[in-house]
């Protein structure tokens, strides 16, 4: 039993210095993620995500939707969690790149320009998608 305790105290001891850069590399990252949470401010992704929701629904119920979108999503929240889920799945260099991009004019434009794109595509993204669907309904019928 001392033998099994003496072990993990050693691994543990041994672990510390790796748990505490793992811990340093992360908070690099989610001050990086938040420089990039001021540049692409998220309140500005949900306000298109918003407005791109209320088009799908009839004119007369569209400025109920937005109210009740408006009610329902925190930014706050939204943005913590963002945030986080930037610092854990892009490394350090990964994130100072998204940073710097999208901190030139350019970067700016194509930010600016995405939901234009978006939109161009999304059509034919849509109509191959229910030709797909009708394909597999016709198949398991």
């Amino acid at each position: 039993m001392k033998k099994i305790l003496l072990i993990a105290a050693v691994t543990l001891v041994t672990s510390m210095p790796v748990l505490a850069q793992d811990s340093q590399e992360l908070a690099k990252r989610i001050e990086i993620a938040k420089k990039y949470s001021e540049i692409v401010p998220v309140e500005n992704e949900i306000n298109d995500a918003i407005e791109q929701l209320s088009l799908q629904v009839p004119v007369d119920r569209r400025a109920l939707m937005t109210s009740i979108l408006k009610r329902s999503i925190k930014a706050d929240r939204l943005k913590a969690v963002s945030e986080l889920a930037l610092a854990e799945t892009f490394s350090t260099a990964e994130l100072q790149a998204l940073v710097d991009f999208y901190d030139t004019p350019e970067g700016m434009a194509v930010r600016e320009k995405m939901p234009d794109y978006q939109n161009k595509i999304a059509p034919v993204l849509e109509e191959m998608i229910r030709e797909a669907v009708s394909l597999y309904q016709k198949q398991v019928q």
